[in-house]
Parts: C-alpha cells; sequence; structure tokens
C-alpha cells in the first residue's frame, strides 16, 4: 500500500512537470529573443584593403649600341652609383658611313624621279602636238568629204580624191605615233616607292647614329639592380646591359580589377603596413585603361594604379608586398547603424528591423558610405531606433521579440 502511495506521488510530479514545461514552451514561443543596438550618429570610413608592390620611382634600363662589344664594366649588382657616372664602356663600329649611304640613295631616287618627270613633260607636249594635228587633218577630211558630196565638179577638179588620199594616210600615221608616245604614270608610282624606303632607311641610320654611344652613363644617383653585360660579349641591343634604381624614392603598385577600379581615385589617402612598421601615402596615378596579362595559361585584367608613399621610408624593400588600405569615402556627423543589422532583398532593397511596441517592424533604407563594420543611413532610421543585429530568418515584420 506504501508503494502504490509512492508510485502514485511519482506520477502526479512527472505530469505536472510536463505541464509546467508545454507551458514555458508556450510562453517563449510567444516572442523571439533578439539582440539590438541604438541607432546613433558617427564618422565613417569606408576602406579598400588590398596589397600593394613596393618599386623605385625612378628606373631605368641603358642598353648597349647594337652589335657593340663591352669593353669594360664598372659596376656590379647592389653597387650605389651617382649621377654621371660611367657604368659599362662598349667598341661600337662606325655608324656614319651608313648615314652617307643612305643619304646618296634617297639622292639617287629623288634624281631618278625628276628625270622621269622630265621626260614625261616632254611625251606629253608630244602628245598634245600630235593631238593637235589628229583634230587639223580630221577637220581637212571633214571638209572634202562635204566638198564630194554637194559638187563632185570642184571635187573631181581639185583632185579629191588623192587629197583624201593622203589625209587618210596622215591621219592613220598621227594615230600611230599617238600609241607610242610612252606613260610614265606606273614609273613614277615606283620612283615614290623608292623615295619613300630611301627616306625610312635615312631616318633610321640617323636614329642609329644618334642612339649611339660608347658607353653607358648614369643618369641619376640609385643603385644597380640587374646587370646583363660582361667583358667581350657582343650586343644584340635587346637586353638592358644594366638597370638602376632610386631606392631613396619608393612609390607602391596596384592592380585593381573591374570591381574595385571604380573605387579608387586619384588623390585618394592610404595606409601602407610593412614589416610592422606603418606609413602614409596617397594615389598618385590611375592608369586610363586595363592590361591583359597571361600567366601559366590564364588570363587577367588589371588597372594599374600608383601610391606615393610619403618620408620618411626607412624600412620599406623594393619587390616585396605591403598591405594598403586607401580611403574610398567617408561621411561625419551622419546616422550610423552596424552592418551585420542590414538586409537585402531579391530586388536589391536595403532594409533593417526595428523594435516598436515589442514588435519586428521592417524599414526600407537607403545607404551611403560603408565600412566593413558600419553603414550610413541616408533615409528610413530616426537617432534613438532599436535596430535588430544579425536578424534570423525567422524574423518578419511584425513578429513579437524581446531585446536581451
Amino acid at each position: 500500500m506504501k508503494k502504490k502511495y509512492i508510485i502514485g506521488i511519482i506520477i502526479i510530479v512527472v505530469v505536472a512537470g510536463v505541464i509546467g514545461i508545454s507551458r514555458n514552451g508556450k510562453n517563449k514561443g510567444d516572442f523571439t529573443t533578439v539582440k539590438t543596438a541604438t541607432v546613433t550618429k558617427g564618422n565613417i570610413k569606408a576602406y579598400f584593403s588590398t596589397t600593394a608592390t613596393i618599386k623605385s620611382k625612378n628606373s631605368k634600363d641603358y642598353y648597349a649600341p647594337s652589335q657593340s662589344t663591352v669593353k669594360t664594366v664598372n659596376v656590379k649588382i647592389g653597387d650605389k652609383v651617382k649621377a654621371g657616372e660611367v657604368l659599362v664602356t662598349y667598341q661600337v663600329q662606325d655608324l656614319s658611313a651608313a648615314v652617307k649611304q643612305a643619304q646618296l640613295n634617297l639622292s639617287t631616287a629623288q634624281s631618278q624621279k625628276q628625270d622621269l618627270l622630265n621626260s614625261q613633260a616632254t611625251y606629253n607636249q608630244e602628245l598634245t602636238n600630235t593631238n593637235n594635228q589628229i583634230t587639223d587633218t580630221t577637220n581637212q577630211i571633214n571638209n572634202l568629204t562635204a566638198l564630194q558630196q554637194s559638187n563632185s565638179v570642184a571635187y573631181n577638179a581639185a583632185g579629191g580624191d588623192k587629197q583624201m588620199q593622203t589625209l587618210n594616210s596622215t591621219l592613220t600615221s598621227l594615230n600611230n605615233t599617238k600609241d607610242q608616245i610612252p606613260d610614265e604614270t606606273e614609273k613614277l608610282k615606283q620612283a615614290d616607292n623608292s623615295i619613300s624606303l630611301a627616306q625610312v632607311n635615312l631616318n633610321t641610320a640617323n636614329e642609329n647614329l644618334g642612339n649611339s654611344v660608347n658607353s653607358n652613363v648614369a643618369d641619376f644617383d640609385g643603385v644597380v639592380t640587374a646587370l646583363n653585360a660582361s667583358v667581350g660579349a657582343v650586343s644584340n641591343g635587346s637586353t638592358p646591359a644594366v638597370t638602376i634604381e632610386d631606392q631613396s624614392n619608393l612609390e607602391a603598385e596596384v592592380n585593381l580589377d573591374k570591381y574595385s577600379a571604380s573605387e579608387v581615385k586619384q588623390g585618394e589617402p592610404v595606409t601602407l603596413s610593412f614589416a610592422n612598421k606603418n606609413y602614409t601615402g596617397k594615389i598618385s596615378y590611375v592608369a586610363p585603361a586595363a592590361q591583359v596579362t597571361t600567366s601559366g595559361g590564364t588570363q587577367s585584367t588589371t588597372l594599374t594604379s600608383d601610391i606615393d608613399i610619403d618620408a620618411p621610408q626607412d624600412g620599406l624593400i623594393e619587390g616585396f608586398d605591403a598591405d594598403v588600405n586607401i580611403l574610398t569615402g567617408e561621411s561625419d556627423n551622419v546616422i550610423d547603424v552596424p552592418a551585420e543589422s542590414i538586409k537585402t532583398d531579391k530586388s536589391g532593397n536595403n532594409y533593417v528591423f526595428i523594435v516598436s511596441n515589442n514588435k519586428a517592424v521592417e524599414r526600407e533604407v537607403q545607404l551611403g558610405v560603408q565600412s566593413d563594420t558600419d553603414a550610413e543611413v541616408k533615409s528610413g532610421l530616426s537617432v534613438g531606433d532599436k535596430v535588430i543585429l544579425n536578424p534570423s530568418a525567422s524574423i518578419e515584420n511584425g513578429t513579437s521579440v524581446k531585446s536581451n
């Protein structure tokens, strides 16, 4: 009897517990607990973050004259050089003879054209004279023919048949002469082509002579970063013999994709981080057009942008990458909400949920400057509104909510 009593008590407790749990679950289902933030005013800065390659702002490749022989190499990689210092010397061939020959060829081509022009003038005069004679002879034949038709007695008395025969023979001879007069038009075209080619050759010879140097001389203070010249080597003129760079005046280069290219503008402030040191600068150049590069069979299209780095530049090493943050937008004293409160619908409209009378109320908002953590709201919210952070899919307009 005692055991039955104990079992009965246990059953009552379990049933009561189940009913309590059920009621508590129902109460919890009446609202959704949410985290909120109060809308305030603040300053927002938007940054584009990427990496940039540190490079010299002043760099130059020096080339050897074509088909020259290296006489001396006065530097090695890593050497610091001064402006005016001789880097490499060469034994070069005399190119003045090539210029003189090109000038002679041009004069010859021009003279040949002038001869053709003189001949063409003579032939044109001969053609004019012949055409005049043909016209006169044709008129005489026409007059004699008219006389034959109108008065045969007078025609016969004047020996018309013999005159007609002579005139026709003369006309035939004149036409044959006309057909044999040369036309120099095609030869003149060829002469023009010869003159053009001779002029190109002369320009090239003069350019080669102008570029011909017997040494490479540094144009500025710098460091030798590449050296391809060796004593006795014959240069083809296509590979730089020596490269110097001014490592005291560095800049950084950023490659932008099609999404970031529209954000970065000349003059925008930049912060750089390299080897745990921070530097400042600004965008000094944005290329007018993108370039396509191929690497490993993959093509990429990027827009180049340069960054002027403020002094001091101590610690920066050319060739390495630096982390950069480019200030692309800034708004002061504006309505500011956490980025995590913003949602976007399928149509691209932005909205948030605010808490009003313990209900979630959807508000469409117009956004301005946005950072990784905050966003400017131009319309749709007021200071003091409470926005729901990271609203879940269960939050809808009118959902009962409770801030924790």
